[in-house]
């Protein structure tokens, strides 16, 4: 591999897909309690994702996250990752117009099956 100087080197070692999926997430908070939120992904892997949302959980906080992915055919999604992550950066918008949101970095993402039902909005993280 030939860097141009100046430029900046990509450190990943597994290959980041853009895809837009519905993603649901839950933390422990600092009074112990459960805190959650959703939120869309920019890009997925299996090593992590960065997950466009209004809630951003802190730097350093482990979560509970599942990723729908979006359905070949029809309208709901039949597959999904689940897994264990740890939010390794926060990206706050600058502006109105633009979208904040976190990287997560995760070694135990798995297939989530979800025979043709997903979660209503808010429900949290599939218990």
């Amino acid at each position: 591999m030939t860097l141009v100087p100046g430029s900046k080197r990509e450190h990943r070692e597994t290959v980041r897909y853009p895809v837009g999926a519905r993603a649901l997430f839950s933390w422990e908070g600092p009074e112990r309690n459960r805190l959650r939120g959703e939120g869309l992904t920019r890009d997925v892997s299996l090593a992590g994702a960065f997950i466009f949302s209004l809630t951003c959980p802190p730097v350093g906080a482990t979560l509970e996250v599942d990723l729908f992915l979006p359905p070949v055919h029809g309208s709901v999604p039949t597959a999904g990752l689940r897994g264990e992550a740890r939010v390794i950066r926060v990206e706050r918008a600058a502006t109105r117009e633009e979208r904040g949101g976190f990287a997560v970095a995760s070694d135990d993402f798995w297939a989530l099956p979800l025979r043709g039902r997903e979660p209503e909005s808010g429900s949290g993280v599939i218990e």
